[in-house]
């Protein structure tokens, strides 16, 4: 814990406030771009300031994704979209999710597994 505040500290001290309305932009353009590359559909979408979460998907198959995400490198970005595009088809992580998954992202998992290295820019 004590090594997840040293990081936020100097992170907060490097980091500025994200544009809101600039973020939203980016992000809805990118889900925008990706969902018709790669023929998906969604209801809404939501750009919300989140502390647990990069991303979402409802059962109405609203995406939220977190404004944050604009911090991130691209690749990154393109994964959490990825991943919420693909829950528009597939609700639940199971092995059918990440093989959906897999035809769009390469190594879906250890994607996963590497967003986690940056939990410390959702505080």
């Amino acid at each position: 814990m004590r090594q997840v505040e040293k990081e936020h500290k100097a992170f907060s001290k490097k980091s500025t406030e994200i544009n809101r309305a600039e973020a939203r932009k980016k992000l809805v353009n990118r889900l925008n771009e990706l969902s018709e590359q790669y023929g998906f559909s969604y209801n809404k979408v939501f750009v919300r300031n989140q502390k647990t979460r990069w991303g979402s998907c409802s059962s109405k198959n609203n995406i939220s994704l977190n404004m944050k995400l604009v911090r991130l490198p691209n690749e990154m970005i393109d994964y959490v979209i990825l991943h919420e595009l693909v829950h528009t088809r597939i609700k639940n992580h199971t092995n059918a999710f990440w093989a959906e998954l897999n035809k769009f992202v390469r190594d879906a998992k250890e994607m996963s597994k590497k967003i986690n290295e940056y939990k410390v820019f959702l505080m």
